[in-house]
């Protein structure tokens, strides 16, 4: 127990002697700590998020159907078209999460940048 006790304690003081004190003040006004932190927290979410874009596309593209066979025909074209859309996704948020020590990309790959933007394609 002393051990453990003794180890916590080294461990600390390691800790604390080998980490910069840094304000918060200045943190926040670094915009490049901004920018990777929302590139890595943008992946992140549109992995999580990449399984909604098939139900998304199947009730876009069904609202543009006119008939009841329209709206069938929607429902299946979404379905295609949202497992393309999930896979870019995907793809989009793993490139976030792995290039977001770096500079670079820090408007996205995909457009829009989360599921629940509005799409300016449709707009």
């Amino acid at each position: 127990m002393k051990d453990c006790i003794l180890f916590v304690l080294v461990f600390s003081l390691f800790f604390f002697l080998t980490v910069p004190p840094v304000r918060a003040d200045s943190v926040a006004k670094n915009k490049v700590v901004r920018q990777h932190v929302h590139k890595f927290s943008r992946g992140v979410v549109n992995i999580g998020t990449a399984p909604l874009e098939v139900p998304k596309q199947m009730v876009k593209r069904a609202q543009d159907g006119r008939s009841p066979g329209g709206q069938l025909a929607g429902y299946i074209t979404g379905a295609i078209t949202g497992v393309g859309w999930s896979l870019w996704r995907l793809g989009s948020g793993v490139v976030d999460i792995f290039s977001a020590p770096f500079p670079g990309n820090e408007e996205g790959k995909i457009t829009p940048e989360f599921i629940t933007d509005a799409d300016p394609i449709k707009d």
